[in-house]
């Protein structure tokens, strides 16, 4: 008996506790189980907001109206119609409506099982930010699709993201881009300052710095500005002599690697462009402006540079100019030692490509004794220092002028005198009347124009026909 009632006893509490678990169960599977959930944007968390050198990242929330039967994903867009109708009617002041590349963004939002919201970061590229201080920058998103038989609420399909640039950096933080040197200024360069020789040229260092720290790898360009420069040679006094720089060479790109803050931007310029500006004497101009960095932000100021080349740059370049010259004027003087001391016209006009003569060299005009010869025309330094010219190797006398000046005068019967040298001091690139006399009485003759300028390696030699120009025919 006793057995019986311990039987009916135990099959009771087990039916009211499979009783009680089939209720709960029955309760819990209904409340989780449900399908159709209306998804609602909840808005933007900035107050949580992160940030790294690279990223500002903002939790941005979805509410739904029960728990997630199923997870599934609710697809977002970054959206502007809003955004733009907002700043547009003063709702949102100061605030620059943030374009796409300056974000970073999921396509989907996943919702777990059994949950009610879910939340999903959305990255402000400090770039932008940077470029935007001290403004406002705005993103807004929109939600357009969610899965598993659930529902976007349209009155709530939007959440707008507003961040004031001055809480996540400050003016002296800004990753600003700047040309190191003179960067924002008219750079005037003369002789000896802020740049280097070589054998090739001039290489004048600009650089580029990164304000901040550095980060990751990016690069910049530099492009050349011609229509800046016309307008300064148009208006500014300081360009009044000045020509648009007409060749030369610049980092375009310029590479900045992992946590570097400089950059190498140089202008390099082949002596050529100055050897062919010598005449003209003109100061060169160059205006280099920054663009396109792959990241961070252009300084508002001191993103360009205009270089203002001085002419006397040329005279650190000592290397030989090569002249087309085609000789001297040359006037010979029959039955006459003295040239044309009484009036008289030359006997022999004509062009001689050097003064390199022995012998009998004016046989064929029948002059062997009792004559003079006359050299005139102009002589292209082709470097720079002390010349000596020699008349040494002279039968008989001899004269040299230099710009009108004797600077050799022995025109008498002697010959092969070595005392007939001078030494001046030239120019690079310039060129100076010469005029050389020569005096024959009788016997042998002779007439070897020579120089050196030991300073620049230029041994004794013959003047060379490339040096020398013709005096004009009178």
């Amino acid at each position: 008996m006793i057995q019986i009632v311990k039987k009916i006893f135990l099959a009771s509490i087990m039916a009211v506790a499979i009783s009680g678990c089939k209720e709960e169960e029955l309760e819990t599977f209904d409340s989780v189980s449900a399908t159709g959930r209306v998804v609602a944007a909840d808005g933007a968390s900035v107050a949580s907001m992160t940030k790294d050198n690279d990223l500002v990242m903002v939790p941005i929330r979805v509410k739904l109206s029960g728990p997630a039967g199923k997870a599934f994903q609710v697809s977002i867009e970054p959206t502007t119609d809003t955004l733009n109708k907002l700043i547009a009617n003063n709702t949102l002041q100061n605030t620059i409506a943030m374009p796409s590349n300056s974000l970073e963004y999921p396509n989907v939002i996943n919702v777990p099982y059994g949950t009610d919201s879910a939340t999903v970061l959305i990255g402000f590229k400090m770039t932008g930010i940077e470029q935007h201080f001290p403004k406002k920058v705005a993103a807004a998103f929109r939600l357009t699709n969610a899965g598993k038989g659930n529902s976007i609420d349209p009155s709530k399909s939007t959440i707008i993201v507003v961040i004031d640039t001055r809480d996540v950096t400050k003016l002296e933080d800004i990753h600003y881009l700047s040309i190191a040197k003179g960067g924002g200024t008219v750079f005037e360069i003369g002789r000896g300052t802020d740049y280097s020789v070589t054998s090739a040229g001039v290489n004048i260092p600009l650089g580029v710095n990164l304000g901040g720290v550095a980060g990751k790898p990016f690069s910049v360009k530099a492009f050349s500005d011609v229509d800046t420069i016309s307008k300064l040679i148009a208006t500014d006094p300081r360009f009044t002599n000045a020509i648009l720089l007409p060749d030369y060479e610049v980092d375009t790109n310029i590479n900045f690697k992992s946590n570097v803050n400089t950059g190498n931007l140089s202008v390099r310029i082949p002596w050529r462009v100055f050897d062919a500006n010598m005449a003209a004497n003109k100061k060169m101009a160059l205006a280099l402006k920054l663009r396109n960095p792959s990241r961070h932000v252009l300084h508002p100021t001191n993103n360009y540079v205009i270089l203002l080349l001085d002419p006397s740059i040329n005279l650190d370049n000592n290397s030989f100019i090569v002249g087309d010259g085609t000789g001297l004027r040359a006037e010979y003087y029959k039955d006459n030692q003295q040239l044309d001391f009484d009036g008289r016209k030359p006997t022999l006009t004509r062009i001689d490509a050097t003064v390199d003569f022995g012998g009998d060299w004016v046989g064929s005009a029948g002059m062997f004794d009792n004559y003079s010869s006359r050299w005139k025309g102009e002589f292209l330094a082709p470097v720079r220092g002390q010349y000596t010219f020699y008349q040494t190797d002279w039968d008989d006398g001899s004269r040299l002028f230099i710009n009108g000046v004797a600077i050799i005068d022995d025109f008498t019967d002697r010959w092969d005198i070595p005392t007939r040298k001078a030494t001046i001091f030239l120019e690079r690139g310039e060129r100076y009347t010469i005029e050389a006399h020569h005096r024959e009485n009788v016997g042998g003759q002779q007439a070897r124009l020579q120089y050196e300028v030991p300073s620049a390696g230029i041994g004794r030699q013959i003047i060379p026909q490339t040096q020398l120009f013709p005096a004009p025919e009178k």
